[in-house]
């Protein structure tokens, strides 16, 4: 083929085309990864140090993958989850789940499918095979928007078999046509195309991209093992596969390796890729190789879209994304990544009324001993760590049982000081008339402070102070830079003890400003805790100020969504400090 990439051809290995790349910190999801391409699709991201989430149909597959993968890698680098995609409701069940979690993808591999079955609906009376090759995976791909970062990239697993048949629209579940397994297949295989391009064409003004990637005839799975020697005899009469090369698994999943992870293909999408290479375009329907120029069909596409959401009955608009969506996950890209250093065994923690205990293993963290009158808060958590400086660390904690609250700890082991914030969701609330201001509009938030000191550290505990609410940051002014590449900088001026101002300098909300309620807390000289909860956004902030190193390192979390789902921001900024302003002493802001 033409243009060929990097010398890549048709029986390249996913080992060549991830040679010298590291995957480490990166995370991404793979339907269908029991067996065949998905399985080794795991494989390899996890050979390079890789995160990945896998989804099974069952528990016993869930099982014996757990054994398998067990065997050769380290089991904090994989989770599996179950997942019926031919079940929307399954679907929706996955995602909400998934969400709560919080997290971050760097890329999805929607690799699960069936091939050329008998007659089949689903619980939803859909066609099988167009149910789980398309249909399951639109409604998750689109319900997992909130969790893809900046840069990550989908890829759509198709066919050569695509070219067997488009999509009928008016019928594709063949209620009024005769059933051809092959045509059904064709038509799935033509919908995953069709779906991959739209996506790409909706989302790349935010840097998600996505693919089509077919990865040619791999007789090392299980996905033909049903079908009879009549069964490919009807394959033979409509399409010519002897010309297709038949390939091993390592170079069956390279292609779709090589879009979701090499660096080669960042910041591209919107293509339609085979053999390692781009396809070329082959309108001749009984070959197996080359893209079809219907999938290509751009008002096809989006006619198809409108059919997707009619039969899983939820709307997926062009910026589905929201606005307040978008502009806060531009807040993650200068933050501190997630730590591997701290071993979390147990921690322990002493406030002014108790003990409070904190056991970690590489999923949950446990809780016991944090109370706070009125609010249930359960045991088990989701957790993240970022190590802000040595030492010093920021633990996010999300409770599935519990929605509407979150726990932020920032725990400095030089100092042996702790500060619990747990922040509430209550959409009800009114305004606290013991404010210095009564507010015509109140934040959906409540921020309760916990300070404490650490048992567990070095420092002796009668050496140790709680931290404390400051004044320190009052009248200062600084520049919260989140992104360089397009740049996202905002202004912050703290001008008393209950509100901060912001000025939007560069980003999608530039000319932007306001102000938010407020508050400090002091660790040392070089370390602050600032949190605000937004009025006209409902979310609410976090962040743990390191002035040594001109460092932010925190989250938002809200509700900013039209699906009503608490969503978790990663946030972190470099902070370039401004003069301060002075005050005359007869005027000094409180």
């Amino acid at each position: 083929m033409v243009n060929s990439l990097n010398n890549y051809h048709v029986y390249t290995t996913w080992s060549e085309v991830l040679n010298g790349v590291s995957l480490k910190g990166k995370k991404y999801l793979i339907t269908g990864a029991n067996s065949g391409l998905g399985k080794e699709s795991a494989k390899a991201i996890l050979s390079h140090e890789g995160y990945v989430v896998l989804t099974v149909r069952t528990e016993e597959k869930r099982q014996q993958l757990i054994e398998e993968l067990s065997l050769q890698f380290d089991k904090t680098l994989f989770d599996i989850k179950l997942l019926d995609l031919s079940s929307l409701n399954d679907v929706r069940r996955f995602t909400k789940a998934f969400l709560l979690e919080a997290l971050k993808l760097d890329g999805v591999l929607a690799n699960a499918g069936i091939m050329a079955t008998d007659f089949q609906t689903t619980v939803d009376g859909f066609e099988q095979q167009f149910a789980i090759n398309h249909l399951g995976h639109f409604l998750l791909i689109n319900k997992l928007t909130p969790c893809l970062l900046k840069g990550a990239r989908v890829v759509v697993m198709t066919s050569g078999a695509h070219r067997l048949s488009n999509v009928d629209l008016k019928d594709p579940n063949f209620t009024y046509r005769a059933y051809s397994r092959w045509t059904a297949y064709g038509q799935s295989k033509s919908a995953n195309v069709l779906f991959a391009l739209e996506f790409d064409r909706r989302w790349k003004n935010y840097n998600v991209r996505a693919f089509a990637v077919a990865p040619g005839i791999i007789l090392d799975t299980h996905l033909h093992m049903h079908l009879q020697h009549d069964d490919f005899n009807e394959l033979a009469e409509k399409q010519d596969t002897n010309k297709v090369p038949v390939k091993s698994l390592q170079a069956g999943v390279a292609t779709q390796i090589m879009a979701l992870c090499h660096p080669e293909f960042a910041n591209k999408g919107g293509v339609f890729l085979e053999h390692c290479n781009y396809s070329q375009i082959n309108d001749d329907t009984r070959q197996g190789t080359g893209v079809i120029p219907w999938v290509l069909d751009e008002e096809f596409a989006q006619k198809l879209w409108q059919l997707s959401e009619e039969m899983v009955n939820e709307t997926f608009t062009e910026d589905a994304k929201l606005k307040s969506e978008v502009v806060y996950s531009e807040l993650a890209h200068n933050r501190l990544p997630q730590s591997q250093k701290l071993d979390l065994t147990g921690i322990e923690f002493k406030t002014e009324n108790s003990i409070i205990e904190l056991f970690f293993d590489h999923k949950t963290c446990t809780v016991e001993g944090f109370k706070h009158q009125g609010i249930f808060i359960p045991s088990v958590a989701n957790y993240e760590v970022v190590e802000v400086r040595n030492d010093l660390y920021f633990i996010d904690l999300l409770f599935p049982e519990n929605t509407e609250i979150t726990l932020s700890i920032t725990v400095d082991f030089k100092s042996n000081k702790a500060l619990f914030i747990l922040t509430q969701y209550q959409p009800t609330s009114l305004p606290d008339k013991n404010k210095p201001i009564a507010l015509k509009l109140a934040s959906h938030y409540h921020q309760y402070f916990t300070p404490a000191v650490v048992l567990t550290g070095n420092n002796q505990i009668d050496r140790c102070e709680y931290p404390f609410v400051t004044s320190d940051l009052i009248g200062t002014r600084a520049l919260y830079c989140y992104s360089n590449s397009s740049p996202t900088v905002y202004e912050h001026i703290y001008i008393n003890s209950h509100w901060y101002c912001y000025n939007v300098i560069n980003g999608i909300r530039k000319g932007d400003g306001g102000c938010d309620q407020a508050s400090y807390y002091k660790f040392d000289d070089s370390t602050y805790i600032v949190t605000w909860r937004e009025l006209l956004i409902d979310l609410s902030f976090v962040f743990v100020y390191d002035l040594d190193n001109k460092t932010t390192t925190g989250k938002g979390w809200g509700n900013i969504s039209d699906t009503n789902v608490m969503i978790n921001i990663p946030a972190g900024a470099n902070i370039i400090s401004l003069n301060a302003l002075n005050y005359p002493l007869n005027y000094i802001p409180s």
